[in-house]
């Protein structure tokens, strides 16, 4: 067998075998023989009907499977002879047709990893953002905490909804007079005044009273999730169908002991820490991002595989989704500009990765069996199961080899940190979550 590889890009490969026509012609003689021996052939038992006539009546099928057999038997056989291990399915390329005593030639398109050449990663000069915690975060949780401790109670009589009431409606949007599924809810509960709902909506509402009806209009803009809905004006019925009103707790030790404390004080200490805590991993976070994006300009010769490309931008698009549906956001096309985007993160994902791995084996940088099992029972404790059922869970599904390649990344990563050259700056402003 002769196989002639020809480098189509830095991840591209072709390959062009060639199989002897002494051995397409033992195959087919091969297969030829095994069909002979069970061919049902009127007026003859099987095996000893005239060869002439079997192959008269099985030449199609007894080539087609010659062709199978060979592409079967020669690929792997080619890929190891080229001492190439492609990453994608290979796509095989045979003749038209199978013609016995003459060479077969195949094609083999694939890709492969590029080679290389590492740019700088040890003292990289990194920023940090440092943030302090403000005495009006810790306020604002505390206001968080007392807004999600508050009792709701029905009013005794029927009031006017006012800012801080708790209402709950229905609502169904129409255009041109059809109904829109998508724009239909049913026991939808928020606060006025806190602008969780749209302007139209809360302005709707403020001075309604209960099992009122009232119908108003709604433009959305070209960006709104619906399509059908971007840059229409919709038609909107929405019935009040309860108002409550919401007492907030004091601000006091009995607000602490709530929530398993002693005292107001060591609410806000114990507020003060989490916030801090929360500031410092945004600042990890942010920073191994900036990381990400830093090896790959330092290594702007990398060359991305397209296979590895559309595969995780087709993770991206999946994570998109999901994002969108837990928000309660209908399924929607994305854009084209928005698919460029996300083509362009997946592209620079992918050369980050390629970096990291390349890191990983300059560097020596394993993973333990005791790295897999911390992360599998930090990841059991999440879900409230034991470390051997997650385990088993994995192993079931496949995961091992994923979790093991995060691990992987995350440890080459705090490397490149360990010898980077970090300069604390003072964040702009502070991005912590104060809810509680």
């Amino acid at each position: 067998m002769k196989v002639n590889m020809e480098n189509l890009s830095d991840t591209q490969r072709k390959l062009q075998v060639t199989v002897p026509a002494e051995v397409v012609r033992e195959e087919h003689d091969s297969i030829f023989k095994e069909i002979y021996n069970s061919a049902k052939v009127k007026g003859f038992r099987p095996g000893k009907a005239p060869v002439k006539v079997v192959e008269n009546m099985y030449k199609s099928e007894i080539l087609s499977e010659t062709m199978q057999k060979l592409l079967s038997k020669t690929l792997e056989e080619a890929l190891r002879e080229a001492e190439v291990n492609p990453i994608n399915r290979p796509e095989v390329t045979p003749p038209d047709n199978l013609e016995l005593d003459k060479d077969f030639e195949y094609t083999v398109l694939f890709e492969v990893l590029p080679e290389i050449e590492l740019g700088q990663y040890k003292e990289l000069k990194l920023k940090k953002e440092k943030s302090l915690v403000k005495d009006e975060d810790v306020e604002l949780s505390i206001k968080h905490l007392c807004e999600h401790k508050a009792e709701t109670t029905p009013y005794e009589k029927k009031k006017a909804v006012k800012n801080g009431d708790v209402v709950i409606v229905d609502f169904e949007g129409s255009l041109d007079g059809e109904p829109l599924e998508d724009l239909k809810r049913k026991d939808v509960q928020f606060v006025l005044g806190e602008n969780k709902m749209i302007p139209e909506f809360e302005e709707a509402v403020l001075g309604m009273k209960k099992e009122e009806e009232k119908e108003f209009d709604v433009t959305y803009d070209d960006t709104f999730p619906i399509e059908h809905a971007r840059g229409k004006a919709i038609h909107y019925v929405l019935q009040l169908k309860d108002v409550l009103k919401r007492t907030l707790p004091k601000v006091d030790d009995e607000l602490a002991k709530s929530i398993g404390l002693e005292s107001l004080e060591e609410l806000k200490t114990k507020i003060k820490e989490d916030l801090g805590g929360q500031l410092e991993k945004q600042a990890q976070t942010k920073m191994r991002r900036e990381l990400m994006d830093l090896l790959v300009t330092e290594n702007p010769s990398i060359s991305a595989p397209q296979s590895l490309i559309e595969q995780e931008a087709e993770r991206l698009v999946q994570s998109v989704q999901q994002n969108a549906e837990q928000q309660g956001i209908p399924p929607m096309d994305l854009s084209e500009d928005q698919l460029k985007e996300i083509r362009d993160h997946a592209e620079r994902n992918v050369k980050a990765s390629l970096v990291l791995g390349e890191i990983s084996r300059k560097e020596e940088i394993s993973v333990s069996d005791e790295d897999i099992n911390e992360n599998l029972s930090s990841i059991a404790q999440q879900y409230n199961m034991g470390a051997d059922q997650i385990r088993e869970l994995y192993e079931q599904n496949n995961l091992l080899d994923g979790l093991m390649a995060t691990i992987a990344e995350r440890k080459v990563i705090d490397f490149i940190v360990e010898n980077a050259d970090i300069d604390e700056v003072a964040a702009e402003d502070n991005p912590v979550d104060k809810k509680p």
